[in-house]
């Protein structure tokens, strides 16, 4: 608990950001990975074996781009710093052990970033009009990456944003769900529009116990549509990507006699020659 407190109190973050509990969770999740390191070492594993393939698609290595690259636990960062002239980190939050790790990297470069384009409304949401779909805009499009990687992050975009709105007391479930919908749907869209190879990994179910619900608020659809087409439908090798489950809180890690498992989908969104 110490070392935990010493990180919050040390770590670089937005104010805006620390009051809506982004750093508390960026905490919260790198001691988490500590305890449960066993547990989580299969889908930390399978996340770079995705990322490194996957930037076998590029046609370029000028710039590759990480959405949501937090602690680095899951990114294989020295090979991406080898295999790229120019690496971005975006994240809200970046800790302490991910600014210290990517200080040995010359050509890395950490960036602090809202992907939702929300978080800077929110205090002035009152009382909440209603909202547009959520738009990241011309958000590092003017660097033109050749590889970007949406790592573990869509789902959770949604949570602590719609945590603070609903705290508020000023909306109904009913905005709250077109909400989540619309920054799901903006960062499918967004990643859709960037160019180059782009990879997506996002947590597609959780299940407590025997309990199991969707974090993607009915666009279970609309995130397979945003992914290339298998390679069974074309007649070629196999693409990167696939699915599997991630062993986030084995018990007693967050309930005495319940497992928490996510399962993960990763894939492409666009690659060159890609129709999508």
């Amino acid at each position: 608990m110490l070392a935990e407190l010493l990180e919050y109190c040390l770590t670089p973050c937005p104010p805006a950001a620390r009051r809506l509990g982004y750093l508390r969770e960026a905490v919260a999740i790198r001691a988490r990975a500590l305890r449960c390191r066993t547990a989580w070492s299969p889908h930390l594993e399978r996340c770079k074996a995705f990322i490194l393939a996957a930037t076998q698609r590029c046609a370029r290595r000028e710039t590759a781009l990480v959405i949501g690259s937090g602690a680095l636990l899951d990114i294989p960062l020295a090979e991406l710093s080898a295999r790229f002239r120019k690496v971005i980190l975006a994240d809200i939050v970046h800790p302490l052990s991910a600014r210290w790790r990517a200080r040995r990297f010359s050509n890395v470069r950490l960036v602090t970033v809202d992907v939702t384009g929300l978080l800077h409304r929110l205090p002035a949401l009152s009382p909440l009009p209603p909202l547009a779909p959520v738009d990241p805009g011309q958000l590092f499009l003017d660097h033109a990456p050749d590889f970007t990687l949406s790592a573990n992050v869509l789902s959770q975009l949604p949570l602590l944003p719609l945590t603070w709105l609903e705290h508020t007391g000023r909306h109904s479930p009913a905005e709250l769900e077109r909400t989540a919908r619309a920054i799901l749907q903006g960062h499918l869209d967004w990643l859709q529009r960037l160019p180059g190879t782009v990879g997506l990994i996002t947590d597609v179910e959780w299940r407590i116990g025997e309990q199991a619900v969707s974090p993607l608020h009915g666009l279970e659809e609309s995130l397979e549509r945003s992914l290339e087409p298998g390679p069974e439908s074309r007649g070629q090798a196999a693409a990167p990507g696939g699915a599997w489950t991630w062993s986030i809180a084995p018990r007693p890690e967050a309930y005495p006699d319940k497992d928490v498992v996510h399962l993960v989908r990763a894939g492409l969104v666009r690659a060159p020659g890609s129709s999508s």
